[in-house]
C-alpha cells in the first residue's frame, strides 16, 4: 500500500443518506459508498461512511489529500428550530424588526395566514441607542451607557449567540464594530455575528434575518466541525477540509466557522454543480438539474454552462411553494426549488379519500418500510419497490436487502385499502402523483425565470432521481435526459468539480449619472484583496485567480433591482456608457422594454471570485466496461403507465454497458447507488463519457411514465 496522499474526497451529509466520492487522479480509480445518516452524530456517521469508502478502496486514511464536505445541518437545524438561544442587538427604536418584517402578505386570499416565526424572540431583542445616516454619517454617536445595558441584559439571560443589525451600517459599520467589541470583551463565551461582516447590503430586515440566522446555527456548526476535524486527526487525515458554500463553490472551513449561513444549500449546490459540469461535457447549455435524495427533491436550471446564483433566497418556509413564507437569507446561493418530495417521504389518504404525499419524511431512522428498520409508514421507496423498479437484493449494491413485504403491507394498509385499489395500483398511484407534484413544480419554477422547459434536458441524480427522471420529464414534455456516472452520489460527485470561488458585495447608492466611479474604483480593489487573501488560503495560485464584476441597478423610483454585468475596469473615459448599455441590454432581456428618459439607479456592487475546480470535468476517468461479462442480469415484473398489471422487464448492470451500448425501454439500469428506470417510449444509450442518455419519444399529450 503506497503512503502517497493521492485520494481526493467527497463526502455529502444528506437528510437520510450520506454519500462518499472518491477519485485518485493518479490511477483513475473511483470508489462510491452510501451509508444511511445518523441524524444525532452527524460528524461520527461522516467518519463511518468515510471509512466505509477507504475500506473499499483498500487505502488509509493518512493517503488523503484533501476532503470536500457538503452538508444539510444548517438548513436542518433552522426548519426544525433546533439552534441556539439567540439574541438581537439593534438601533433603538428598531427592537420590533424581526417580527414586523416586510408587513407583506405571502396569501393575500387567507384570513388564517402563518408567517414564519423570528429565531430571535422579541425578550431577546435589545436597543441600542445610536444612529447612522443611509450615506454613513453618524447622526447620533453611539450611547456607552446603553450598550453596558445591553450587555448586561445579555449576561443575565440564557444567550448563547448574538446577531448584531444595526440601521445603515452596511455604509458605515463603526458603531456595530464597537458593539461586537464590547460584547466580545465582557462576553467572552458567546459568540457574535455582525451584519457589516456577513451582509454589507442595504434592506434592514434580510440583512437581519441573515444576521440572526448565522448567529442561530454559528455555536452548533462550530462544535459540528471541530468534532469532525478531531475525528479525521485521530484517523491520521491531515488534509485541508474545505466546505461547499450555497453559492457553488468551495471555500476552507475556517470560513464556514464565521459564517455557517453560507453553506444553507451545501449540498444542493453541489449537485447543480454536477449538472452544469455534465452540460459542458455534451454540449448542452441548457439544462434542467434534478436532485432526488431520500429527504427533498431540488430543481435548478443551468444555463450557458453555469447554475444561476441568487442574491437571496428562503428557508424554513410555512408552505413549501409560497413564497415569501419562510425566512429570506440575503446571502450568495444557487437558485434552486425545492420540487417535492423524496424517497422518504409518506403517502396517505386524506379525509377527502385523496392521496397525498410528503412533506414529511421517515428520514433514516426509521426510514421506509422496506428498509425493515421498525418504520410502517408507507413511502415513495416502497412504492417503487412494489412497481419493481428497485431491485430486493441490488439496493445500494447488495449492501443492504430491502423487504418487498413490508413494503407491500405499508402500501395496503395506509393506501390501497382505504382507496379499495388493488397493492400495485395503490403503488403506481403514490408514484405518478409524487412525479406530477414535482413536474409541476418544476414548470412553475422555469416558466417563471421565462424559460419553456420542453426545449431542456433534464440531468437526473440522487439515489432516487434516476428511478423518477423518466416519469417527471414525460409530464414536463422534455425528450432527453442525462444520468451521469456515480449519479447516485451525485453532489459528492460535485464537490470535485466546484470552483473556489467567494462572492462579495458592497452597498453604494447613486445615480448613474453621479456615481464616483473613483469610489467604486475602490471598492472593488478593497473586494478583489479580501478575495485573493480567501482563495489563497484555500490553495489557489493568484494566477488562475477570475473576476467577474457585477452591479445591482434599476431605474430610479422602482423597488426591485436586476444584476447586470460589468466591464473588466470600473474607471476611465467612456465607464458610464458602458454600463448604462450593459444595464439597458440586461433590462430589456428580463422585461422586454426600456425606459429611455428615466434615471437610472446603482445600489450595490458585486465581485466573484474563482479559481480553479480541484478536479476539471474532462479529468474524471472515462469509463470501461467490465471484459467478458453480460449487461443483462435478469428480469423483473415492473408496471408502467397504461399497463392493467406488471410485465417482465429487462434489468441491466451499468458497468457492463460500454460507451455506444444502447439500450431499448421498458428497462431498469442499476448501479450500486441508485436505479435508472425508463418506459417503453424510451432508447438509452451510453456515451464516451459514461453518461447514460435517454431519449423519449412523446406521444399525445406527453403525459405519462
Amino acid at each position: 500500500m503506497s503512503g502517497r496522499r493521492n485520494w481526493i474526497v467527497g463526502l455529502d451529509i444528506g437528510g437520510t443518506f450520506t454519500d462518499v466520492f472518491m477519485l485518485d487522479p493518479n490511477s483513475g480509480r473511483t470508489i462510491r459508498y452510501k451509508s444511511l445518516t445518523t441524524g444525532a452524530h452527524p460528524a461520527r456517521g461522516a467518519m463511518s461512511a468515510l471509512m466505509g469508502a477507504i475500506e473499499r478502496a483498500g487505502a488509509s486514511l493518512a493517503q488523503i489529500r484533501v476532503v470536500l464536505h457538503a452538508t444539510t445541518l444548517v438548513a436542518n437545524s433552522i426548519i426544525e428550530r433546533q439552534g441556539a438561544v439567540t439574541a438581537l442587538v439593534t438601533t433603538s427604536g428598531f427592537r420590533d424588526l424581526l417580527t414586523i418584517g416586510r408587513e407583506k402578505k405571502y396569501d393575500i386570499y387567507d384570513l388564517s395566514i402563518e408567517k414564519a416565526p423570528p429565531l430571535v424572540p422579541p425578550n431577546l431583542c435589545f436597543e441600542v441607542s445610536e444612529r447612522i445616516a443611509a450615506d454613513g454619517r453618524v447622526i447620533t454617536p453611539i450611547e456607552n451607557l446603553s450598550l453596558m445595558k445591553v450587555v448586561d441584559d445579555i449576561s443575565n439571560s440564557d444567550t448563547e449567540t448574538v446577531a448584531i443589525c444595526l440601521l445603515h451600517s452596511y455604509a458605515n459599520s463603526v458603531h456595530e464594530r464597537r458593539v461586537a467589541e464590547m460584547l466580545r470583551e465582557h462576553l467572552p463565551g458567546i459568540e457574535v455575528s455582525v451584519s457589516s461582516e456577513l451582509v454589507p447590503e442595504m434592506r434592514e430586515y434580510e440583512r437581519a434575518t441573515s444576521t440572526t440566522a448565522n448567529a442561530y446555527v454559528l455555536p452548533m456548526i462550530k462544535r459540528y466541525l471541530a468534532e469532525l476535524r478531531e475525528h479525521l486527526s485521530a484517523g491520521d487525515v491531515t488534509a485541508p477540509l474545505l466546505i461547499m458554500l450555497s453559492s457553488g463553490g468551495v471555500a476552507s472551513a475556517d470560513l464556514v466557522r464565521r459564517f455557517p449561513i453560507r453553506i444553507c444549500e451545501s449540498g444542493p449546490a453541489a449537485g447543480a454543480v454536477t449538472a452544469s459540469s455534465v452540460g459542458r461535457l455534451i454540449d448542452e447549455p441548457r439544462i434542467l438539474s434534478f436532485d432526488m435524495g431520500g429527504t427533498t427533491a431540488k430543481a435548478c436550471l443551468v444555463n450557458d454552462f453555469a447554475p444561476t446564483v441568487a442574491t437571496e433566497f428562503e428557508v424554513a418556509r410555512m408552505y413549501r411553494f409560497k413564497k415569501g413564507s419562510g425566512l429570506p437569507l440575503h446571502v450568495p446561493s444557487v437558485d434552486l426549488i425545492e420540487i417535492g418530495a423524496g424517497g422518504g417521504s409518506i403517502a396517505r389518504v386524506d379525509k377527502l379519500k385523496l392521496l397525498k404525499i410528503g412533506p414529511d419524511s421517515v428520514g433514516s431512522e426509521p426510514g421506509p418500510a422496506c428498509y425493515g428498520r421498525g418504520g410502517v409508514a408507507p413511502t415513495v421507496t416502497d412504492a417503487d419497490l412494489v412497481l419493481g423498479y428497485l431491485g430486493v437484493d441490488s439496493f445500494l449494491g447488495g449492501q443492504m436487502s430491502l423487504d418487498l413485504a413490508k413494503a407491500r403491507q405499508a402500501i395496503v394498509d395506509h393506501v390501497a385499502k382505504p382507496l379499495g385499489l388493488s397493492t400495485v395500483q395503490a403503488a403506481r398511484g403514490v408514484y405518478d402523483i409524487v412525479n406530477e407534484n414535482m413536474a409541476n413544480a418544476a414548470r412553475i419554477y422555469t416558466v417563471e425565470r421565462g424559460h419553456d422547459p420542453t426545449v431542456y434536458t433534464l440531468v437526473a441524480f440522487g439515489g432516487a432521481g434516476p428511478v423518477h427522471a423518466y416519469g417527471v420529464a414525460k409530464r414536463l414534455g422534455i425528450k432527453r435526459i442525462v444520468v451521469p456516472q456515480s449519479a447516485g452520489v451525485g453532489s459528492a460527485l460535485g464537490l470535485h468539480l466546484a470552483p473556489r470561488t467567494y462572492h462579495l458585495a458592497r452597498t453604494y447608492v447613486s445615480a448613474l449619472n453621479e456615481v464616483d466611479l473613483q469610489k467604486v474604483g475602490q471598492i472593488f480593489e478593497e473586494m478583489t484583496k479580501e478575495a485573493v487573501e480567501l482563495l489563497q488560503s484555500v490553495d489557489t495560485n493568484v494566477r488562475d485567480i477570475t473576476f467577474y464584476r457585477t452591479a445591482d441597478m434599476r431605474y430610479c423610483g422602482q423597488r426591485k433591482e436586476i444584476s447586470v454585468p460589468l466591464p473588466e475596469y470600473t474607471h476611465g473615459k467612456g465607464i458610464e456608457d458602458l454600463i448604462r448599455e450593459a444595464f439597458e441590454v440586461q433590462y430589456k432581456s428580463v422585461y422586454r422594454r426600456i425606459h429611455e428618459t428615466n434615471e437610472i439607479e446603482v445600489l450595490t456592487w458585486r465581485l466573484i471570485a474563482s479559481g480553479p475546480p480541484i478536479v476539471e470535468p474532462e479529468d474524471l476517468p472515462k469509463p470501461i466496461a467490465s471484459k467478458g461479462s453480460r449487461a443483462l442480469i435478469g428480469r423483473r415484473p415492473m408496471l408502467f403507465r397504461d399497463w392493467e398489471e406488471p410485465r417482465e422487464c429487462p434489468v441491466y448492470r451499468r458497468d457492463r454497458l460500454a460507451p455506444g451500448h444502447s439500450v431499448r425501454g421498458p428497462a431498469a439500469i442499476e448501479e450500486t447507488e441508485s436505479t435508472i428506470i425508463f418506459g417503453p417510449e424510451a432508447r438509452a444509450v451510453v456515451d464516451q463519457y459514461g453518461n447514460v442518455q435517454i431519449n423519449i419519444e412523446t406521444k399525445g399529450e406527453g403525459v405519462g411514465g
